[in-house]
């Protein structure tokens, strides 16, 4: 949604009754019809023109322009938080880009705390809210920085704070966070952090088996691996180099994955190298507990068909 489209919609819920959800249902898609039929009223704000801007800068070819509108939509209007995070991902030079992030995040938090959105009410749903988000992304770029620099302990900062402004993670730090917890081989906060996000997914359920083949404990990491098997039958294909036996995969699609499919595997070991690369015997290890229990299993069924055979004399 962009800026002028969610304040047509705040004006026009403003004036809304709605008691229920029912009611208030009925009033969107009342918005929706006066919108589209242009019936609704509304005066361009500084921050439209500054998004509008940014439009322009997003889809011009030339960089230089680029930068040029992103600095101009900035200027003009602060609160166009999006075009400084623009320029960021434009600025090659990684000094410079740290201390543009950094400089603007500082800004941008000041901002919001005068304007009221650091308030109580707000705290745990930044993400949801339309002159939030851009802050939060802006945390999560900052977040992914501070790990590709190894600085990992300021990394789980940053991670618990953008999980305490937006409890539901629309960015997935939690996933950053519960591997950077196996990298530094910190059991208990793992598991408190998976307790409060139960996912059978691989960014959760490889940095717990990361975890304990990192403390020894093969008994559990063998637990995980048993359910990342189960989860994701894909992924020991990854390591046995049997590419060959896939099936057509549709979702191989760059920036884009499916759960359980061997796209989720290519998107973990590629985007969590700082973990996966510290586990030096990794593939040797995963292999050779594959291997036993396929040997186990394979045991179960000759023991199964043999006793079988013997009742059917």
């Amino acid at each position: 949604m962009n800026n002028q489209l969610n304040n047509m919609l705040n004006d026009f819920l403003k004036n809304s009754d709605a008691k229920n959800e029912k009611e208030l249902n009925e009033k969107l898609q009342e918005f929706i019809q006066k919108y589209n039929a242009g019936e609704l009223e509304y005066e361009e704000t500084d921050l439209d023109k500054a998004y509008a801007l940014l439009e322009k800068a997003q889809n011009t070819t030339s960089e230089k322009k680029a930068v040029k509108l992103a600095k101009e939509a900035y200027e003009f209007c602060p609160a166009c938080f999006d075009a400084l995070l623009f320029q960021v991902s434009l600025e090659e030079n990684p000094l410079k880009r740290d201390e543009l992030l950094a400089e603007g995040l500082a800004k941008e938090k000041e901002r919001l705390q005068k304007e009221g959105f650091f308030d109580k009410d707000n705290i745990g749903m930044f993400y949801g809210i339309f002159e939030t988000r851009p802050y939060i992304r802006g945390l999560y770029l900052k977040t992914t920085n501070l790990l590709d620099y190894g600085k990992y302990t300021q990394g789980v900062e940053s991670c618990k704070e953008i999980l305490k402004l937006n409890n539901s993670d629309n960015t997935g730090a939690r996933y950053l966070l519960m591997a950077t917890y196996a990298l530094l081989e910190n059991e208990k906060e793992a598991l408190k952090l998976y307790k409060k996000y139960p996912e059978n997914n691989l960014e959760m359920l490889f940095p717990l088996f990361a975890l304990y083949y990192k403390l020894g404990n093969d008994e559990k990491a063998h637990q995980y691996l048993d359910k990342i098997f189960e989860n994701n039958p894909y992924f020991i294909t990854f390591f046995k180099d049997s590419y060959d036996d896939l099936e057509s995969d549709e979702d191989l699609v760059s920036g884009y994955y499916s759960v359980g499919r061997f796209s989720e595997v290519l998107h973990y070991m590629s985007n969590y190298e700082f973990l996966v690369l510290t586990m030096n015997s990794l593939e040797d290890y995963i292999v050779a507990y594959y291997h036993s229990i396929t040997a186990k299993n394979k045991g179960r069924k000759v023991s199964k068909n043999k006793d079988k055979k013997e009742k059917v004399k």
